[in-house]
């Protein structure tokens, strides 16, 4: 059977673009304590879902229902499902956990993700420009660009963030995440769905061109005010 995902499904998309407009209730709530580290996940496939559509949708709701009450917490800031060729990686979410443990506690309520139907995939991440999560517009989600690079090679690694800071400042990119640890070391969005500026900039990116570094540009959707 296929393997499905609830944010890489039509009826995922409108509430993911809802949640990142939710009113910043925890302005009422006591602060958070020793949240500070931002991770940045992956949702990937895991198991294949029961094929059954009832269990199916309301582990579907209940996944989304978390996320929203994640977002309520301010321990959640964007999500978004993507569009990977190889179906792997199904979206993202940016969070803040003072620690692994607590960050895997925040998914303990969502069956899809507890049963092993999505397998979460975090890293700590430095943020250089985040994606908005305040002034969405509830009614909307469009398509945007994220942009997957490899870990920079120690002779890179200066050039680097160099390179993508200038983007960031040209405008061709709008968000910027560093990841701590794993395969992928930076991850960039760009808006809308024209790539032909991003991938005119991003050929220069150091080590791209010798091949000592890997690019992957997929299909990224977000609420309509997360990227500017």
């Amino acid at each position: 059977m296929q393997r499905r995902s609830l944010i890489a499904t039509a009826a995922a998309l409108p509430a993911l673009s809802a949640l990142a407009a939710l009113p910043a209730r925890a302005q009422t709530r006591p602060p958070m304590i020793a949240a500070e580290q931002y991770w940045f996940i992956f949702l990937e496939t895991g198991k294949p879902v029961p094929d059954d559509k009832a269990a199916v949708s309301a582990m579907q709701a209940g996944h989304l229902e978390n996320f929203k009450r994640l977002f309520a917490d301010e321990k959640l800031f964007a999500a978004g499902p993507m569009r990977d060729p190889s179906k792997q990686k199904r979206g993202i979410v940016v969070v803040k956990a003072p620690n692994r443990q607590i960050l895997l506690s925040y998914f303990e309520p969502d069956q899809y993700i507890r049963e092993g139907y999505m397998v979460v995939n975090a890293q700590p991440a430095t943020v250089h420009q985040a994606l908005h999560h305040t002034g969405i517009d509830p009614n909307g989600i469009e398509e945007n660009r994220i942009v997957l690079f490899s870990r920079a090679e120690d002779k890179d690694k200066d050039a680097v963030p160099i390179f993508l800071q200038r983007a960031l400042d040209e405008g061709v990119i709008g968000a910027w995440y560093s990841l701590e640890d794993g395969p992928i070391g930076e991850v960039v969005f760009s808006r809308g769905t024209d790539e032909t500026a991003l991938r005119k900039t991003m050929a220069e990116y150091p080590g791209l061109m010798d091949q000592r570094a890997t690019m992957k540009i997929w299909g990224q959707w977000l609420g309509k005010g997360v990227l500017r």
